[in-house]
């Protein structure tokens, strides 16, 4: 077991140590040719303003969504290199979105949380459009690291969704794989680049009153060193009702390729994960 164990962190570091073009093969290593049924949606008019929705094979029935985040420090990312998130959730009788969103240096916080609202807000009316393929049930974030954070803080500072007519009565639950959500002072590049001088009031989800939060699950590596555990454990103490689940031996891009089907599976992060979906939204198969 220990050796196996290993074998996927050295995966793991050999993937996402060595740049995006590592993650499409290792996109393409889990989830082979597996494409978007509804590809390049747009939900705004910039050109990074879209997203894909792939729907689970498995039921005739709609399936309720969940809308993946991705990271990248804010300033890179592609959501076609996160297919096999996608066929994960869908294999498990979920719709997933992906959504495109605007990246720094063009733009900075807030714009990329303004477009997380903004795809939300999409989502649900294309739900309300399609009812053959999406129930209109509340939605399931989900992201990992700088996309956990997006997926959480869009939330937690209740301005973004009231502006496109949402609340957290919308949001059923969300999952933050290895993110940041107490990191003021800004004391990397990726952070200083991204928020600038923007007070930690505006910014932090531990800062903010969340006494509105849906239910959390947050999934943390105790050898994170790019994304510290200290992040989920703060968040869990102040949110009312979160779930933490810390992973021995796992670091930041582990809790991530735990999605994946092939060498790096991790139950330790895929049976939490199932079982908070099961309980907040469940489907009907």
């Amino acid at each position: 077991m220990r050796i196996l164990k290993f074998t996927a962190n050295a995966l793991i570091a050999a993937v996402f140590l060595a740049g995006c073009d590592k993650l499409s093969a290792f996109n393409q290593f889990q989830a082979g040719q597996y494409k978007p049924d509804i590809a390049d949606l747009s939900y705004g008019q910039d050109d990074r303003q879209v997203l894909d929705v792939y729907l689970p094979s498995s039921s005739a029935q709609p399936a309720p969504l969940i809308i993946w985040f991705y990271g990248g420090s804010w300033d890179s990312g592609d959501k076609a290199k996160y297919a096999f998130v996608a066929k994960r959730f869908n294999e498990l009788g979920y719709a997933v979105a992906i959504p495109d969103y605007r990246l720094v240096p063009k733009i900075h916080f807030p714009a990329f949380i303004e477009d997380a609202a903004s795809a939300i807000a999409f989502m649900k009316d294309y739900a309300a459009l399609n009812p053959d393929q999406l129930t209109e049930e509340p939605v399931m974030l989900a992201g990992h690291s700088a996309g956990a954070y997006n997926a959480v803080q869009v939330v937690a500072d209740p301005t973004y969704l009231k502006a496109v007519g949402l609340n957290s009565q919308h949001i059923a639950g969300i999952i933050g794989l290895s993110g940041p959500y107490d990191f003021h002072p800004y004391d990397v590049s990726a952070t200083e680049i991204a928020f600038g001088d923007t007070p930690a009031r505006l910014s932090q989800p531990v800062e903010m009153d969340l006494t509105h939060m849906p239910p959390l699950l947050l999934i943390t590596g105790t050898r994170d060193t790019t994304v510290l555990p200290r992040n989920s454990r703060r968040l869990a103490t102040l949110a009312p009702k979160a779930d933490l689940i810390e992973i021995k031996e796992t670091g930041h891009a582990g809790t991530l390729t735990a999605l994946g089907f092939y060498l790096t599976t991790d139950q330790a992060v895929l049976d939490p994960v199932t079982a908070f979906l099961s309980t907040n939204l469940p489907t009907e198969n």
